[in-house]
């Protein structure tokens, strides 16, 4: 019973810290290449839940774009996860490292990575299959979601962080007006 117990209350801490539509940090311990402790240096994920009768168990993180130097987060984000929400799927928009904040490759690369151990990390608790993590990226978002499609791993085996040891593999991408020819 009390193994029950404290998993009970593990599992009710962990989906707390990724409550619905309540963006949180990639990296609660710190952001690794980080130039700051600033808003702009902290990446972030913003969970919105499929609802319970209407759960397909996907989920997509998106990646908004905004041109390497803002994200439109509101039409390329959260509406879109919204959207989502409305046909079984959870979605996690992805406030990414770019050009506008400061960082380069491979700061937007290992965010998304990163994005993909989270959402399998968290897989349980959000009800989700974490063979069915897909990504979707609007115009520069295209160009990291095409990135992340093709630069991935199965994670660390050996990683102290448990979220590290999850692959950061998308299981399909939708790629939206992604720049990609350069």
């Amino acid at each position: 019973m009390k193994t029950l117990t404290t998993s009970i209350v593990a599992l009710a801490l962990v989906a707390g810290a990724f409550a619905q539509g309540k963006e949180q940090p990639l990296w609660p311990n710190g952001t690794p290449d980080a130039k700051g402790d600033s808003p702009r240096d902290i990446p972030t994920l913003t969970p919105f839940l499929a609802p319970a009768g209407n759960n397909s168990g996907s989920a997509i993180v998106i990646c908004p774009g905004g041109g390497y130097g803002h994200l439109a987060m509101g039409h390329e984000g959260h509406q879109i996860a919204k959207w989502l929400n409305g046909i079984g799927v959870t979605a996690v928009v992805l406030d990414y490292r770019h050009r506008g904040k400061g960082y380069g490759h491979p700061a937007p690369l290992r965010d998304a990575q990163r994005s993909f151990r989270l959402a399998r990390h968290q897989s349980q608790a959000w009800g989700i299959d974490p063979k069915k993590v897909g990504v979707l990226g609007f115009s520069a978002g295209g160009h990291l979601a095409s990135s992340v499609s093709v630069h991935h791993d199965s994670g660390d085996p050996n990683a102290e962080d448990a979220i590290e040891q999850r692959s950061c593999r998308p299981d399909f991408s939708v790629l939206c007006y992604a720049v990609i020819a350069f």
